[in-house]
């Protein structure tokens, strides 16, 4: 039944106005609360609002912007509640160009997947499902600044969220190149 009504709601979401990021609802799961960390890009850290956020599928992406240079390694998210199962491109972009993309299929609950290496200048990372994958992220409205998290239909950090962050985060090793390049520009010096 939860199903359902969780359903109809998006329904009526989907078929406003599609400027507004969606949201979904549905079970209340266990609260997390991550823990800060060095070497780690991430402005959401905990859920508060559980039982309800940010739609990751359906034709929506969500990812975080990270101030670079900055080596990531691997990257992380939280998942309130799965509604579909599947799979989820992790899409590491460099100065507005794609420099990266990993599948991974994530599950509720807390996930951290190693990605290969990528030194980067300006990170955008985005969360891109494949397919029918239909999730929640969690959604921290206590601990700010706000506006380095966002939500797209093109798989681009282009809509910024400004009253709250989503629980995505990057680990990174530190290691940056000698002098700030981005990865489009180091490619262009050996071609």
């Amino acid at each position: 039944m939860r199903l359902l009504v969780t359903l109809a709601m998006l329904a009526a979401a989907v078929g406003s106005a599609v400027a507004e990021p969606h949201q979904s609802f549905g079970p209340v799961g266990d609260p997390w609360q991550a823990t800060v960390r060095e070497d780690v890009c991430q402005y959401g850290f905990q859920d508060d609002l559980p039982g309800q956020g940010w739609t990751l599928g359906l034709g929506q992406q969500l990812g975080i912007h990270c101030v670079g240079p900055m080596t990531i390694t691997r990257v992380g998210f939280y998942v309130e509640f799965l509604v579909t199962p599947g799979a989820v491109d992790i899409v590491i972009r460099d100065g507005g160009v794609e420099v990266q993309r990993t599948a991974v299929n994530p599950v509720e609950g807390q996930n951290e997947f190693d990605i290969p290496d990528i030194a980067v200048a300006d990170p955008c990372i985005m969360l891109c499902p494949q397919g029918d994958f239909w999730s929640v992220t969690g959604e921290d409205t206590t601990n700010g600044p706000f506006g380095h998290t966002y939500w797209s239909n093109s798989c681009e950090c282009t809509n910024e969220f400004t009253d709250n962050n989503l629980t995505i985060w990057a680990v990174y090793d530190g290691a940056v190149p000698a002098e700030p390049v981005s990865w489009s520009r180091l490619r262009a010096l050996y071609r």
